[in-house]
Parts: structure tokens; sequence; C-alpha cells
């Protein structure tokens, strides 16, 4: 029962950390000029957090129900399988768990870092991120998906959607400018 805690506590997380994405909700109106906002995308990926969340906790509910018989031969309870049964399967364990609570971070983060240094370096970053996270080390794959990653981005939300994204502070938001210049999609 306890590895149910983990997604319980993603879910109410997320749902703690959905007042904090738009402090200002008038400016935030004045700003939408569409169906989306600047709060849409970090929003989504609470939304998102907490249905994955939910998802797991369910999965984790009905496989500890599952596995659960009432009583065994000698009159004590204990999970289907046997004792060992209880420790989890081969191919989870710690480091898929550390793996998860690292991706759930660097969301955290990304939504963070979208108003200190923009959109388009923190969506660069956090792609950069989730490759590696993800396994994957080849220099020249994870220049060219989170390059493209993030151009694609760019250019759906802000020249199709025309979405006000955030570009950043300080000189962030100068170089924002810039690529968004160079890129053509003012």
């Amino acid at each position: 029962m306890a590895g149910l805690l983990v997604p319980a506590a993603f879910i109410a997380l997320a749902f703690i950390l959905l007042p904090l994405v738009d402090e200002q909700p008038e400016r935030t109106a004045r700003m939408t000029r569409g169906l989306f906002g600047p709060t849409a995308w970090p929003t989504m990926m609470l939304y998102g957090v907490a249905f994955f969340a939910s998802g797991w906790l369910l999965q984790d509910l009905l496989k500890t129900l599952w596995q659960f018989k009432p009583f065994s031969r000698a009159g004590t309870r204990q999970p289907a399988g046997g004792p060992s049964a209880s420790r989890g399967s081969p191919g989870g364990g710690l480091r898929s768990e550390l793996t998860m609570i690292a991706g759930i971070a660097m969301i955290a983060a990304y939504g963070y870092l979208i108003a200190v240094i923009g959109f388009a370096f923190a969506t660069l970053l956090f792609l950069v991120g989730w490759i590696l996270l993800g396994g994957i080390f080849r220099p020249r794959l994870i220049v060219l998906v989170s390059s493209l990653g993030t151009l694609g981005l760019l250019y759906l939300f802000v020249k199709l959607a025309s979405m006000p994204l955030s570009r950043g502070e300080g000189v962030f938001a100068d170089w924002t400018i810039a690529l968004y210049r160079f890129l053509r999609v003012f």
C-alpha cells in the first residue's frame, strides 16, 4: 500500500501547483489573443501529470487488489505468489521510480524557467534533458530532436496560434526577440 502514496502525491502536487501557474488572471486574459493564452502550456502539463499519475495510481491499486489473497494455508495474509511477490517486478524498481520523479521535477523546472529564460530557451533545455533522461546519449540526435522540436513548437504557438509566449527576462528577452526575427515568426 505504501507504493500508492507516490502517485497520490503527484496528483496532489499537480493540483496544488495549478493555482500558482497564473498569479494574475486578469493580465493573462488581456494577453490572450486566441483560444490559448500564455499559461495554457504549463497548465496542460500539470493536468497531464495529474491524469497520468491517476492512471498509475489506479494501475497499482488494481494490481494490489488483484494479487492480494485474503488468507494463505497457514491462516496469514500475504500477496499471491508468496512473500517475494511484494518486492516488485524485475524490470521496475527504484531506478524507474527515480527516473519518473526526475521527469516530473523537470516538468516543474520547465514551467518555472519559461518565465525566467523564455519559452524558446526553456523548451530547448527541457527537450535536451528529456532526451537524456530517456537514455539517448548520441549528440547529433540530441541536437537535431531538441532543435527541431523547439522550432516546431515556436512556429506552432507563435506563428500559427499567435500566442504571446514568455520571452524571458533581461538578456533572454533580447535573445528571444533576435531569435524570433531570425526565424521570422513575428
